[in-house]
């Protein structure tokens, strides 16, 4: 029988002790099922009962919503299968430039991003070109179509790069990456020899080859000083 330890990342009040309900293979114990306010926030019983004299605690740091996202050391970034593993987005980011944002800073924590979800898109605080206007505008005016075609910046710079269950296609998992870069370098790989370990960027063929599959690498490098 396989040990499950899921409720480290999906319960709140995880202790890795005991069995959850006697039920076999489920590895700990947890007060509620999913991620609810006291996960981020800590037990709230005492500013329930006094909630102008005792604070929740307020942790907008990476770290903590590391605890979940994550997978091995931070500095580096696994992968199987060809695809980046799936839970690992602070692996990810810490090897951007971007490690120096908060999660939250684009993400609001209180809004699911499950796509049944009606007000999902309320979940992204800003956009990439709230930060990124000079480039947003580069892509406007770019002579190749991805603006008028309706190309979004996270389609390429943030493409179905991780799997968690099943792969969509060759180079399309299914969750988004947050790497961003792009190594426009045909002969870039994105993983080491051995695929146990990303580069820390996106090569051509997960960022380009989602909308290009027929394309050459060699004919997308070629192409990519265009897109600006």
């Amino acid at each position: 029988m396989k040990d499950y330890t899921c409720g480290e990342c999906h319960t709140t009040g995880y202790s890795p002790g005991g069995n959850q309900d006697g039920k076999p293979g489920l590895i700990g114990t947890w007060a509620f099922n999913g991620i609810q306010c006291e996960e981020c926030h800590g037990r709230g019983g005492a500013h329930a009962n006094n909630p102008e004299g005792v604070r929740m605690t307020v942790d907008r740091s990476n770290a903590l919503c590391g605890k979940c996202h994550i997978r091995g050391a931070v500095n580096e970034i696994p992968a199987s299968g060809g695809f980046i593993r799936h839970h690992q987005q602070w692996n990810e980011m810490f090897r951007t430039k971007h490690s120096t944002l908060q999660c939250v800073t684009c993400h609001d924590p209180h809004m699911g991003l499950n796509p049944l979800n009606p007000e999902r898109h309320l979940a992204i605080r800003i956009r990439c070109e709230t930060c990124h206007f000079k480039e947003a505008a580069s892509l406007e005016a770019s002579i190749l179509p991805h603006f008028t075609q309706g190309v979004d910046c996270t389609d390429c710079h943030m493409p179905l790069a991780a799997k968690s269950a099943a792969a969509i296609g060759t180079y399309e998992g299914d969750i988004h990456s947050h790497l961003w870069r792009i190594n426009t370098d045909p002969n870039a790989a994105m993983f080491t020899p051995d695929g146990k370990k990303a580069n820390g960027y996106l090569t051509l063929e997960f960022s380009c080859k989602q909308c290009h599959p027929t394309e050459t690498v060699q004919d997308l490098a070629g192409a990519a000083p265009f897109v600006h």
